[in-house]
């Protein structure tokens, strides 16, 4: 189990929620670059690109597998909607042993799976400044 921690709370005992290996990878992976400054011009040949400016980090998107469980259905649904209040805040910062992150909450897919104490879903986060992770 990866340890996660959600907007400073520990995900597993406050949330039921745990996250896969491949959602951590999905975290580490690295943040595109933007586009360099860059004009075309009918009258040259190519385009002119700017090469020696600053190069900047993009936002990116990120789709992360989280499991939710409980020892009751009762306390199962209780987690979910203290979880879902969570996301309301649409200011979500994620922290694992890879790093922080500063995200913005954009949607959740249904649940893939649910039986009485045990839900999959899908979490969609933005985030905004891949270069910000304090």
């Amino acid at each position: 189990m990866v340890s996660l921690t959600i907007n400073g709370k520990d995900a597993y005992t406050v949330f039921g929620i745990t996250m896969d290996t491949s959602s951590l990878a999905q975290l580490m992976t690295p943040p595109p670059m933007k586009e360099r400054i860059s004009s075309k011009s009918r009258v040259e040949h190519g385009m002119r690109v700017v090469t020696d400016a600053a190069t900047f980090v993009d936002s990116r998107d990120l789709t992360l597998n989280l499991n939710i469980s409980a020892d009751t259905e009762a306390n199962f649904l209780a987690k979910y909607a203290l979880f879902c209040a969570e996301l309301k805040s649409r200011e979500i910062v994620i922290s694992t042993i890879s790093g922080t992150y500063h995200c913005t909450y954009l949607s959740c897919q249904q649940f893939s799976q649910f039986m009485r104490g045990v839900g999959k879903f899908i979490l969609r986060l933005r985030e905004y400044n891949p270069n910000n992770r304090s």
